[in-house]
C-alpha cells in the first residue's frame, strides 16, 4: 500500500510539472486546474445557418493565463478572449454558416477555476 501511494505521488508530481493537473470537464462542470499547460479542443455542431454557438461563464485565474478562441467551420477565429490574473466573465459566441465550431483553450502555467457552459441562441 505504501508503494502504491508513493507511486501515485510520483505520478501526480510528474503530471504537475509537465502538463498540469486538471479536475473536471471544462464544458460540463467547474474545472480546477493546477499549473495547466497546453490546449484543449471542444466541438459544437450547428445544423442551421446563422445559429449562434459558443460558451459563457467565468474564469478565475490565480496564476498564468488562459486564451479562449472560437473557430468557425472554415477555421477562422470568430470570437476570442484572454483571461489574465483575476476573476473574469467569459463570453465567446459566434454565428455564421452551419457546421462544427471548435472551441480552443490554450493554457499557460494556469492555476485557477474555469466554469463555462455551452451557449446557443
Amino acid at each position: 500500500m505504501r508503494l502504491l501511494l508513493a507511486a501515485l505521488a510520483l505520478v501526480l508530481t510528474l503530471m504537475y510539472f509537465t502538463f498540469g493537473l486538471r479536475f473536471g470537464y471544462v464544458t460540463l462542470t467547474p474545472t480546477y486546474m493546477l499549473n495547466a499547460t497546453g490546449e484543449s479542443r471542444y466541438g459544437f455542431i450547428t445544423y442551421e445557418d446563422d445559429q449562434s454557438v459558443g460558451v459563457r461563464g467565468v474564469c478565475d485565474v490565480r496564476k498564468g493565463n488562459v486564451t479562449v478562441r472560437l473557430l468557425d467551420p472554415a477555421g477562422v477565429q470568430v470570437a476570442g478572449q484572454v483571461c489574465p490574473k483575476g476573476k473574469w466573465a467569459l463570453n465567446a459566441l459566434g454565428k455564421g454558416r452551419n457546421g462544427t465550431y471548435e472551441l480552443v483553450m490554450e493554457y499557460k502555467d494556469f492555476t485557477g477555476i474555469i466554469d463555462i457552459n455551452e451557449a446557443r441562441e
